[in-house]
C-alpha cells in the first residue's frame, strides 16, 4: 500500500505528536518541551523530550527520534502504511492508496485479514457462551462454571469471555461458511493441520476463551481454560503476524487510563486474577498471560505507571516467578515492590474472599524488591556463618544490576546492616563480582564502541541545526555555495535534502523528516532540530557560522597546497608521503561522518 505524499503531509500536519505519545509515555512540561521515560530504553531521569512546536521527538539518551510516524513505527514495530493509517483512522483523515512491493502489500493485507477473523471468531464464541439455547449442556455449563468463579454478567460482556465447544470443526465449519481461506485460518493460530489424513481441526476446544486485545483494542489473539483438570489447563494462540507475546499484556487496553490516574500498576499471572480484581475495582491491573514478563512489556508499561506491584502466590511456584521477573525490573530502572499474598490465596481467590479494602492494606506492605529477595535468601539459607556468606553471594548477584549508583549504595548499606557484615566487605564482594561479571564485560565493549564513534563537525551540525529552525537562511547557504564547504559526506548528503524542500512550508521540519530514507537520518534530523538558539539577532549568528566554514576551509586547503608544493620544490619524498598519507586520513575521516 503506497500512501501518497500529499496523504503523508495532510496526516503530519492534523495529528498532534504531544497527544499520541501521551497514550504510551506519561509527559510533563519543562520550558518548551515534554519529557519522559524513554520507551525504548532502560533509564530513571527521563531524557526523552517531545516539542509541541516542531512536532518532533528525541531522545538524548538512546538518540532514538523523528516525527509522529517514526514514533508510531518504532513503538509498535509496524511499517510506515501501517503507521500511517493507524494515525489516519485516530483522525478521521481518508486514505485513497497506490500499489506497493508486492511483499509489503501483502504483509499488510494479512494482518488485516487476521484481525478482521479473529472479530468474528470472538463473536462466535461469545454467543456460544451468552446465547446457546438453555438446555445446551455445553453453553450451561460453561456459565455455570464462570458463574461459579465469581465473574458477572458485565465482564463478560465487556471483555467479551466466550466458550469453544468441545467439537472438532466448529470454527473449521465457519471458515468455509465465510469463504475464509485455510491458511489465514492458520496463520491465526485457531485451526491446525490434520497429521494423518487431510483436512483442519479447531485448535480450541470445550474452554472458556479469553479474546487477547492489544493497546489499540484490536483482537490480537485468544486464550482457553479448561473447566476440569484436564491438561494443559491453559491454552494461548501461538505467535502471529498480529499476535506477539512479549509485546502484549492482558487488560492494558482497558487498565492503561487507570494506571495513569493511580500512578501504578498490578501485575498478576492469570486471566482471572486480572478479571476478579478488575470486578472489584481494583481496575490498574494487568496480567501476563501465563508468560514470562520481557523487558518490552516492561517498558510499555512504564508509559502508564511510574510504579509496578508484582503480585505472587506465596507457593514455591509464585516465589520462583517473582525471583525470575525481578532481573529485568532492576535492568529497566522502575521502582517495583513485591507483594506475596497469604499462604493459599491467589489474587483471585484474595480478593473474592476478602475484598478490596483488604487488598490495598496488603498492598501498602508490598515490599521493596531488595527486601523480598533478602527475606526469600534468608528463609533458604537462615542466619548462621555460612547463611549469611551465602545470602551475600545471593544478594551481590542482584545489586550489580541496578544501574543507579545511590541505590545501589543505599541497598549495600542496608544489606549490611541486616547481615551484621561490614559495609566495606559487602561492597567489595559486590565491586568484585562487578569487574569479573557479564555487566562489566558488556560495559567495557560498549565503551570500546563509542570511542571507535568519530564526532561530525560541530560547525556543520550547528549549520544543520539553523536551516530546520530557521528555514529562512538556506537562501543564503545555497548562494554561498556552503555545503560545498562540508567535510562530512554524510551530513552534507542530509543538508542537501533539507534545502530540497521548500522553506516556506508550514510544516517545514515534518517535511524534511518524511524526505529522509532511513531511521538513522531521522534521528539525527530530530536531534539537530531540538537544539533551541539563543540569540537577538539570528541571522548574524547564521552568518558568522557560514563564513567560519567557508574560511575554515579555504584556510586548510591553501595551507596543503603550499606544502605539497613546498615539498615538491625541495623534492622532500618524505614530506610529500607524509602529505598524501595525511590527505588520505582526512579523506577516510570525513568519509565515516
Amino acid at each position: 500500500m503506497y500512501i501518497p505524499e500529499e496523504k503523508v503531509s495532510e496526516i503530519l500536519n492534523t495529528s498532534d505528536i504531544v497527544d499520541v505519545i501521551s497514550e504510551s509515555v506519561i509527559l510533563k512540561k519543562s520550558g518548551r518541551n515534554f519529557f519522559g521515560l524513554c520507551p525504548f530504553h532502560s533509564e530513571k531521569t527521563p531524557s526523552f523530550s517531545v516539542n509541541a512546536g516542531k512536532q518532533i521527538f528525541h531522545c538524548f539518551g538512546c538518540s532514538a527520534g523523528g516525527n509522529v510516524l517514526s514514533y508510531i513505527m518504532k513503538y509498535h514495530g509496524i511499517t510506515f502504511p501501517e503507521a500511517a493509517k493507524m494515525l489516519a483512522r485516530k483522525y478521521n483523515i481518508t486514505i485513497e492508496t497506490k500499489d506497493i512491493d508486492p511483499a509489503k502489500r501483502k504483509l499488510f493485507h494479512l494482518k488485516e485479514s487476521l484481525f478482521r477473523l479473529n472479530k468474528t471468531v470472538m463473536g462466535i464464541y461469545f454467543d456460544e457462551l451468552k446465547n446457546s439455547a438453555p438446555g445446551n449442556k455445553a453453553g450451561d455449563k460453561a456459565r455455570k462454571y464462570l458463574k461459579q468463579r465469581g465473574i458477572s454478567d458485565d465482564i463478560i460482556q465487556q471483555f467479551n469471555l466466550g466458550f469453544s465447544p468441545d467439537k472438532w470443526e466448529t470454527i473449521v465449519k465457519v471458515l468455509k461458511e465465510k469463504k475464509i481461506p485455510k491458511n489465514i485460518a492458520v496463520q491465526c493460530g485457531l485451526i491446525l493441520g490434520r497429521q494423518q489424513k487431510t483436512g483442519y481441526y479447531d485448535r480450541f476446544r470445550n474452554r472458556i476463551m479469553f479474546p487477547i486485545f492489544d493497546v489499540n483494542m484490536q483482537v490480537a489473539g485468544f486464550g482457553g481454560r479448561v473447566m476440569d483438570d484436564a491438561m494443559p489447563k491453559y491454552m494461548n494462540s501461538p505467535e502471529t503476524p498480529v499476535y506477539n507475546k512479549s509485546r502484549i499484556l492482558y487488560g492494558l487496553h482497558v487498565a492503561k487510563q487507570f494506571c495513569r490516574q493511580t500512578g501504578f500498576v498490578y501485575i498478576v499471572e492469570g486471566y482471572f486474577d486480572f478479571l476478579s480484581l478488575y470486578q472489584h475495582g481494583i481496575k490498574n491491573t494487568v496480567a501476563s498471560l501465563g508468560t514470562a514478563l520481557t523487558p518490552d512489556h516492561v517498558r510499555i508499561l512504564k508509559g502508564y505507571a511510574a510504579r509496578m506491584i508484582l503480585v505472587f502466590d506465596s507457593d514455591t511456584a509464585g516465589i520462583n516467578a517473582a525471583k525470575r521477573s525481578i532481573k529485568i525490573f532492576l535492568k529497566e530502572g522502575v521502582d517495583t515492590r513485591v507483594l506475596v499474598l497469604p499462604e493459599g490465596n491467589d489474587p483471585d481467590s484474595y480478593i473474592v474472599k476478602y475484598g478490596r479494602d483488604a487488598f490495598n492494606e496488603l498492598a501498602k506492605n508490598a515490599k521493596t524488591v531488595m527486601q523480598f529477595l533478602l527475606q526469600v535468601s534468608i528463609d533458604t539459607h537462615g542466619l548462621s556463618v555460612e547463611g549469611r556468606i551465602r545470602i551475600l553471594d545471593d544478594m551481590k548477584q542482584q545489586l550489580i544490576l541496578i544501574q543507579d549508583s545511590a541505590l545501589r549504595s543505599l541497598y549495600i548499606k542496608d544489606l549490611a546492616e541486616n547481615l551484621n557484615i561490614d559495609e566495606k566487605a559487602v561492597l567489595e564482594k559486590v565491586r568484585e563480582h562487578y569487574l569479573n561479571g557479564p555487566v562489566k564485560r558488556a560495559y567495557l565493549d560498549d565503551s570500546e564502541k563509542e570511542e571507535d564513534t568519530l564526532a561530525s563537525d560541530r560547525r556543520e551540525e550547528q549549520m544543520i541545526s539553523l536551516m530546520l529552525n530557521f528555514p529562512k537562511i538556506i537562501e543564503e547557504i545555497k548562494d554561498r555555495d556552503v555545503l560545498d564547504c562540508f567535510y562530512s559526506e554524510k551530513l552534507k548528503r542530509i543538508a542537501k535534502k533539507i534545502i530540497s524542500i521548500d522553506p516556506g512550508k508550514e510544516a517545514f521540519i515534518s517535511d524534511v523528516m518524511a524526505k529522509m530514507e532511513n531511521s538513522e537520518d531521522q534521528e539525527l534530523i530530530a536531534s539537530y532540530a531540538m537544539n533551541d538558539f539563543v540569540s537577538e539577532n539570528i541571522h548574524k549568528t547564521a552568518l558568522s557560522i557560514i563564513n567560519r566554514i567557508i574560511r575554515v576551509r579555504k584556510k586548510q586547503q591553501n595551507t596543503l597546497t603550499a606544502k605539497i608544493i613546498s615539498a615538491g620544490k625541495g623534492c622532500d619524498s618524505d614530506l610529500m608521503e607524509l602529505l598524501k598519507q595525511k590527505q588520505a586520513e582526512i579523506q577516510q575521516l570525513h568519509g565515516r561522518l
